[in-house]
C-alpha cells in the first residue's frame, strides 16, 4: 500500500508540503503517529535536497521505492 502527502497547489515549500502531509497523516487511524513522524522527517530531507537543486517533497510511503513526488518552489 502506498500513501502520500496530499497534493495542494498552495503547498509550494518543503514546510507547507510537510504541513499538508501531517494533516493527511492525522486521518490515518492507528498509523497516524508514524506517518506524521515520517512527514516531519521528510521536511528536513526536502530542504536539504532542495538546496542541492532537487525541488521535490517525497510523500510518505510504506512501499518499496518511496512515495509520490510533489514539486516545491521554495526550499524553506
Amino acid at each position: 500500500m502506498t500513501v502520500a502527502a496530499t497534493s495542494s497547489a498552495s503547498a509550494n515549500s518543503c514546510t507547507s508540503q510537510g504541513q499538508a502531509c501531517k494533516a493527511w497523516a492525522g486521518g490515518q487511524g492507528a498509523q497516524a503517529a508514524s506517518y506524521s513522524a515520517a512527514c516531519a522527517r521528510e521536511v528536513s530531507a526536502c530542504i536539504k535536497r532542495c538546496k542541492g537543486g532537487s525541488k521535490v517533497f517525497i510523500g510518505v510511503s510504506n512501499a518499496a521505492g518511496g512515495g509520490q513526488q510533489y514539486p516545491v518552489s521554495e526550499c524553506n
